[in-house]
């Protein structure tokens, strides 16, 4: 009885693993066809050329597109881990006055929805004259409240005790955070900085309002542009997806034991 438990089980995950990889394998196959293929409704393609990817780069400065986003998200992803972890040590670790009224509006930021600023920041950013720059898709996301309360919940975890003998050998905050509270949270920092790189890498609204020159665009914009009103090349079309998934999937491979560990921590109480 068990092992035909196990074998539904296992052909139930089997089932389900293909049908949300099929899009991925199909677009990856796709980006090789050339168009009459996929037009047609081909899955398995009758001939594999990079032709598609050679068009690419050769019609937009697709390199310049990728680089963008990459800088631009590993920016805003280590600016997150560093700004919400310092802030939430200075909540649970330091005492100060103002600490409740601090802590209410990181949580209250977290109910601000993001078009109720989306023109407050874009006036700032006009303003400062920050327009068709990287820090101008990056700056509005240096903070996050979220990421600040989630670091605050982990931090209140660990042991008090560890932190206090810390402080009585005249250990400095600088140290405590470095040396002993950053690697005692490993798992919810790299939860959070893979999410936070997911958002930046996918966002295209802000981007687009920001970056009016080609040179300041990310990849988001420029796999928008390879759809046309009048003609599309899917072919082209499939290999710009490609490249846009690749950086969130190996972001995701690298870190899929720490995000395992983020995800449970604090579940099981040792």
């Amino acid at each position: 009885m068990k092992n035909k438990n196990n074998i539904l089980i296992y052909t139930l995950l089997l089932f389900s693993s293909a049908v949300i990889f099929f899009p991925l394998v199909y677009a990856l196959f796709a980006s090789f066809m050339p168009t009459i293929d996929i037009v047609t409704g081909k899955i398995i393609p009758s001939s594999l050329e990079i032709k598609n990817y050679k068009d690419l780069i050769g019609a937009f400065p697709m390199g310049r597109f990728f680089a963008n986003s990459l800088i631009t998200s590993f920016l805003g992803m280590a600016a997150q881990v560093i700004i919400c972890s310092m802030s939430a040590y200075g909540i649970v670790f330091i005492d100060f006055k103002t600490k409740k009224y601090v802590l209410a509006v990181i949580m209250l930021s977290m109910f601000i929805p993001w078009e109720a600023i989306f023109v407050p920041n874009y006036i700032t950013i006009l303003k400062a004259g920050l327009l068709n720059t990287r820090l101008a898709i990056v700056l509005p996301f240096l903070a996050n409240g979220l990421g600040t309360f989630l670091m605050i919940q982990q931090f209140k975890t660990l042991n008090k005790s560890l932190i206090e003998a810390a402080r009585i050998d005249g250990c400095s905050h600088f140290y405590i955070y470095t040396k002993i509270v950053m690697p005692l949270s490993k798992g919810i920092l790299s939860t959070w900085g893979i999410y936070s790189f997911l958002n930046l890498w996918n966002m295209y609204l802000w981007p687009l309002m920001v970056s009016t020159k080609p040179e300041s665009r990310t990849i988001q914009i420029g796999l928008k542009m390879l759809k046309s009103e009048e003609e599309t090349n899917f072919g082209r079309l499939m290999a710009g997806v490609i490249l846009v998934i690749v950086p969130s999937l190996i972001i995701l491979f690298l870190g899929q034991k720490q995000l395992q560990k983020g995800l449970i921590s604090g579940a099981v109480k040792e």
